[in-house]
């Protein structure tokens, strides 16, 4: 469909706020502890962040990515799908928090981690497979794009893929002090914001001549 220059323009603003969003939750949430609860403490994980000062922009963050993957259709419609789904359980990782404790068997953290897996499984599809498609002649910065994408898409696999191994006690012993379960929500969370930075053209926009 025909659309005036100013949706478009307006369109590519929100991707890109969705990708600083993606890439800014950790720092803000380290940042901001720091600076309303007065703590160097560095959480196990992003979502240990709901047991802080910083829980209503945690949930602010989240549901704001929701909406915009919930409003997002893209150019086909396993596009509008696959995203809606994402937001779908981008409000579910949200108002399904993670329990405070060690002890992560109870019905609501499980539904948690699910929701969390999911996401990011969404995600990584989303740039591998989506992001990825053309209508027709692939230009230089579009290759460039793709490969972008793939990375992307692969480091936000392969992080949750990683994150269920800090759960393992003979390897938690071994390295909880780096924070690993952090680490990878981190890579992934930087990923994902990084490709819709991409998508949002806020890098290797095509030339015109």
């Amino acid at each position: 469909p025909k659309t005036p220059g100013s949706m478009i323009i307006s369109y590519m603003t929100l991707r890109k706020i969705l990708g600083f969003l993606g890439i800014l939750l950790v720092p803000i949430m380290i940042i901001g502890t720091v600076a309303i609860d007065h703590s160097n403490h560095i959480e196990v994980s992003v979502s240990a962040y709901y047991y802080t000062s910083m829980r209503n922009a945690l949930v602010g963050i989240l549901c704001g990515m929701s909406l915009f993957l919930l409003s997002y259709h893209g150019y086909e419609r396993i596009d509008s799908v696959i995203s809606k789904l994402s937001g779908v359980f981008a409000l579910g990782i949200a108002f399904f928090p993670t329990s405070p404790g060690d002890s992560k068997d109870d019905l609501v953290s499980i539904l948690h981690y699910i929701f969390s897996g999911i996401f990011f499984a969404l995600l990584s599809y989303m740039s591998v497979f989506l992001f990825t498609k053309s209508s027709g002649h692939k230009t230089k910065e579009k290759k460039e794009r793709n490969r972008i994408y793939r990375v992307c898409g692969i480091i936000m696999a392969v992080s949750v893929i990683c994150i269920p191994l800090d759960g393992i006690p003979a390897i938690h012993d071994k390295i909880s002090f780096l924070k690993p379960t952090l680490i990878f929500e981190t890579l992934a969370l930087s990923s994902f914001g990084f490709s819709w930075l991409i998508k949002g053209e806020f890098l290797l926009r095509d030339k015109t001549e």
